[in-house]
């Protein structure tokens, strides 16, 4: 087998986070890893294809609305206010190409802390909206995905997707181990460079990204 970014680096990271090892497979043909570990918060590995999600889609919308409703008694209630939050959401996706990188990524992060309210409650009282369960971990979703492919300014593939509640919150990039010339930096380039200005919106969520070549590895925000 030759060695190369997808099947040393890239692989070594779904194994360690999700159990899954692509090596092993035969044409690397898993779709999906295990959707349970018991009561513990694991990493699930999907193929980015099982997202059902359009290129240009950045949430995976499916895994966020029944997260919403899982932690929102309010939307549980009446699930069509999950779609309602989910506009909104897209709303701010659509603004990085106003305002900028950093302001959207601001405004998106009121959503993940839990800062922002809707008129869900009782006589349309303001209620805060829980995109995440910052107290029992096990109530949201963990999926890995990898080789995704968005579309935007231009179409890019990102090695390492990580979604929490089908919210893109960490990107990483991985280069070969086995060339001297090529580091962790050219990951970083690539990431910094080339994707939050080739596919801005996927970075809007963004948490951190992370680079590496197997050897370092750094992260940083937008």
């Amino acid at each position: 087998m030759t060695f190369n970014e997808l099947n040393t680096v890239e692989h070594f990271i779904i194994h360690q986070l999700t159990g899954v090892n692509l090596n092993a497979l035969q044409g690397n043909t898993a779709k999906e890893g295990p959707v349970s570990y018991g009561d513990e918060a694991k990493w699930r590995y999907i193929q980015p294809d099982l997202l059902h999600r359009e290129l240009t889609d950045v949430l995976a919308e499916n895994e966020l609305k029944e997260a919403l409703c899982r932690l929102n008694p309010d939307i549980s209630a009446q699930p069509d206010r999950a779609e309602e939050v989910i506009h909104k959401l897209r709303a701010i996706l659509i603004t990085v190409n106003n305002v900028g990188l950093v302001r959207a990524n601001q405004e998106f992060a009121r959503w993940l802390r839990g800062e922002m309210t809707l008129p869900f409650g009782k006589n349309n009282q303001h209620v805060a909206i829980r995109l995440i369960d910052f107290e029992e971990l096990k109530n949201n979703s963990f999926i890995l995905t990898h080789q995704f492919r968005m579309q935007s300014r231009e179409v890019k593939i990102p090695d390492i997707v990580l979604f929490v509640n089908g919210i893109p919150l960490v990107v990483g990039e991985a280069k070969t181990p086995v060339r001297p010339a090529i580091s962790w930096f050219d990951a970083a380039h690539d990431i910094n460079v080339v994707y939050e200005n080739a596919i801005p919106q996927l970075f809007v969520p963004n948490v951190f990204s992370f680079a590496t070549e197997g050897k370092e590895i750094f992260i940083g925000g937008v």
